[in-house]
């Protein structure tokens, strides 16, 4: 059979692509069997390094995503966790401030209200209230005992230490926030026209206590509408106007005092017929005769 010239040209490239070129010699057996394997697929053997790599990828990859949320879950610890701060350190001692000394151990009743004064700090012009410096005694200072935390704010108030202003005191050695939203209109006058024969030892009327005065009230125009040689009421008891729980708060027996009631503080537009007209300024001369306490 004659061999075409196609059949010759596609024989010769099968030869050139198996044994290079005409002068290159023909492979040996063992490179043949080298070629041969080289060329057959790799079977169960890469089948099996390919499940190997994919394993190890899928380990690496299952590796980072636990890493970043081990990760994530520390910051929101870190960031959930309370952080040590002033504010933490002041609700454990909250009322403890750095410009105070250490209040001693066995100090008394009066210093210990005069620190609890200090530690509230108060923006109130009347400073601080009896119940929160009872509450701070109790809760700060692990002291209770009503009668001689009375007792004391009493003291305080006679002898100048404290300065009382209806339910509210002050260190008398502080500074003094005054109310500058109270016009003169509406600002109760007092003036000591008598001082008490005291030799320190007399108590100072406070809020709750029984007190007996004599008094004479009279209008703007000079008309006396009430007097009376005595009179008993409580003081911030709610029996009396505001003018009189504010004016002869502090006072001891023995003292006489004017006081200057503004309508406010007296009996308002409404007045108090049909000896008070409606907006009157009331002007009392008050003795303080006795102060009890039961």
């Amino acid at each position: 059979r004659m061999t075409t010239p196609d059949e010759k040209q596609s024989a010769l490239l099968s030869f050139f692509c198996l044994y290079g070129s005409k002068s290159s010699p023909p492979p040996s057996p063992e490179e043949n069997a080298t070629i041969t394997t080289s060329l057959k697929p790799k079977g169960k053997a890469s089948t099996s390094n390919k499940k190997a790599t994919a394993k190890t990828i899928k380990s690496s990859e299952a590796a980072r995503k636990k890493n970043k949320k081990t990760s994530n879950s520390k910051k929101v610890e870190a960031s959930s966790s309370p952080t040590p701060n002033t504010k933490s350190e002041k609700q454990t001692t909250p009322l403890q401030p750095q410009t105070l000394p250490p209040l001693k151990k066995n100090a008394k009743v009066l210093d210990k209200i005069i620190y609890a004064i200090r530690s509230l700090k108060s923006n109130h012009p009347k400073g601080s209230s009896r119940a929160a410096l009872s509450k701070y005694l109790k809760v700060e200072l692990d002291y209770d005992n009503p009668s001689a935390f009375k007792l004391a704010l009493k003291k305080g108030v006679s002898n100048g230490t404290l300065l009382q202003d209806g339910q509210s005191f002050r260190v008398a050695a502080d500074p003094i926030v005054h109310n500058n939203q109270e016009s003169e209109e509406e600002a109760l006058q007092i003036n000591i026209l008598k001082h008490a024969s005291d030799d320190g030892t007399k108590e100072a009327a406070s809020e709750g206590d029984n007190v007996t005065v004599s008094y004479i009230g009279k209008l703007d125009n000079g008309t006396v509408f009430d007097r009376a040689s005595t009179f008993s009421f409580q003081l911030n008891g709610g029996e009396v106007i505001k003018g009189w729980d504010r004016g002869i708060l502090g006072m001891k027996e023995g003292e006489k005092r004017s006081l200057i009631v503004p309508p406010k503080l007296g009996y308002g537009k409404r007045g108090c017929k049909p000896d008070i007209p409606p907006d009157a300024t009331l002007h009392f001369v008050v003795t303080l005769k006795k102060i009890s306490w039961f």
